[in-house]
C-alpha cells in the first residue's frame, strides 16, 4: 500500500490557504473567472472553487489554470486518503469488494502523481522561450491530465460490481467523481491558457518580422 505523501499535502493545502485568506474579503465571483469557466464541462463547480482560490481581479489564464490544477491535486489527495482508510478494514468487506477498492486506490495514487507532475510543470513554465519548448510542456500537462481522467473512470468502472452497499460505496464514488470533474475543468482551462499563449506568441512573432 502506498503511503500518503503528507509533506506534499501540507504544502498544497498551505498554498491554497494563503490564497484563500488573501482573497476572502474580496467579492466572491469574478467575471473573468466565470468567462473562463464557461469553456469547462462543469462550470458551476469551476466558479465555486476558483472564486475561493484565485484573486477576483486576476485576468491571467495561466494563474487560473494553475489554481485549477492545485484544486484537482488537493481533491485527489483527499480521495486517496479516504480510500486508504477504507482499505485498512479488509475484514469488514468481501474479498471482491476489497480488491475493487484496492485497485481504485492504485489508480487514484497514480492520478495524484500525474497531477503533481502537472502542477510542477505549469508552475515552472517560462513563457519567454521558444514556441517549440512551450508545446513540449503543453503536451506533458495534457497527457498527465488525460491519464488522471482515465485513472478515475477506471476506478469508477471497477466499483460497479461492488457488493458492499450503502455509504462506503456512495462516498468513494462521489469523491472519485469530484476528482474527475475538477480535473476535466483543469484540462479545459489549461487548454484555454495554452491557446491564448500560442495566439499571442504568433502575434508577437509577426510583429517582430523584418
Amino acid at each position: 500500500m502506498g503511503k500518503i505523501n503528507i509533506p506534499l499535502l501540507l504544502f498544497v493545502l498551505s498554498v491554497v490557504a494563503v490564497v484563500e485568506s488573501s482573497t476572502s474579503r474580496l467579492r466572491p465571483h469574478s467575471t473573468f473567472i466565470e468567462t473562463q469557466c464557461r469553456r469547462t464541462r462543469y462550470p458551476e463547480p469551476c466558479v465555486t472553487f476558483l472564486s475561493k482560490y484565485v484573486n477576483p481581479t486576476s485576468q491571467d489564464p495561466q494563474e487560473i489554470a494553475q489554481a485549477a490544477l492545485k484544486v484537482s491535486l488537493v481533491r485527489a489527495l483527499h480521495t486517496k486518503a479516504y480510500i486508504a482508510k477504507v482499505c485498512k478494514e479488509p475484514k469488514q468487506m468481501k474479498a471482491k469488494d476489497y480488491q475493487a477498492i484496492r485497485e481504485c486506490f492504485v489508480h487514484i495514487s497514480h492520478g495524484v502523481s500525474q497531477l503533481t507532475n502537472a502542477v510542477k510543470e505549469l508552475q515552472n513554465l517560462k513563457l519567454d522561450g521558444q514556441l517549440k519548448e512551450f508545446l513540449w510542456h503543453q503536451n506533458n500537462v495534457q497527457t498527465w491530465l488525460s491519464t488522471v481522467l482515465t485513472d478515475v473512470y477506471t476506478c469508477m468502472d471497477g466499483l460497479s460490481g461492488f457488493s458492499k452497499g450503502g455509504k462506503v460505496k456512495a462516498t468513494i464514488k462521489a469523491k472519485v467523481l469530484n476528482v474527475a470533474q475538477v480535473t476535466s475543468n483543469a484540462l479545459a482551462l489549461f487548454n484555454g491558457f495554452a491557446a491564448k499563449y500560442k495566439t499571442s506568441h504568433h502575434a508577437s512573432y509577426d510583429n517582430n518580422k523584418p
